[in-house]
């Protein structure tokens, strides 16, 4: 993810710095919804397309646009696994919009795709699983100290405090833990995961 959100982001700031051509007129494009969240993937394309079209010599964003196609062509059936793929694209895409924009070659995005952009990442750094009851007393008391310490990790305000109470996680189970006990525990250490994402991709204060 970060190799691809480097790529973009520079050219984004890059390309303000080398004079400002406009935008070349052409047939309007039918626009990706986000139905499926791989939308975004294509949302994401569409305006590195645009901006290619101003700065057609800039090899960074050639390459952001080969590694959308490349994680869109891969992308599993698994629901989960491509929501996690379009978190990329959707990072991606909101990286380039918090660049600051050549005049004449503004970023093609509206106020209705950048509030799906805002409530879709919301919504995924958001996640918060509940410790289950599973009628297996350690596990269940195990996950419920996990939940906490994720509570505290995500309530951090920077990386620092992010990654010290990371390191402070207990996912340890009972090793005749059932299934449900195990997936809510993998669970509760990804979302301290995309808690660490967000303050990463956070823009500076």
């Amino acid at each position: 993810m970060t190799k691809l959100v480097l790529a973009a982001v520079l050219c984004a700031m890059g390309c303000s710095s080398k004079g400002e051509p406009a935008a070349g007129a052409g047939a309007e494009m039918i626009r990706p919804t986000v139905t499926d969240p791989l939308g975004f993937c294509d949302r994401a394309r569409m305006v590195m397309m645009g901006r290619r079209k101003c700065f057609p010599e800039d090899t960074s964003m050639k390459m952001a646009i080969e590694s959308v196609d490349e994680l869109v062509k891969d992308a599993p059936a698994d629901p989960e696994a491509r929501r996690r793929i379009a978190v990329t694209c959707a990072v991606t895409l909101q990286g380039m919009m918090r660049a600051e924009q050549p005049k004449n070659c503004p970023l093609d995005v509206t106020d209705g795709e950048r509030a799906e952009l805002s409530t879709f990442l919301t919504a995924w750094y958001g996640q918060r699983t509940a410790a289950p009851s599973t009628g297996h007393a350690a596990a269940d008391a195990a996950l419920v100290k996990l939940a906490g310490q994720r509570d505290a990790a995500c309530a951090c305000k920077d990386l620092a405090c992010a990654r010290k109470a990371g390191t402070e996680l207990d996912a340890a189970l009972p090793s005749d833990a059932p299934v449900a006990a195990r997936d809510a525990a993998a669970k509760m250490v990804d979302e301290v995961s995309r808690c660490k994402q967000q303050l990463t991709n956070a823009p500076p204060r």
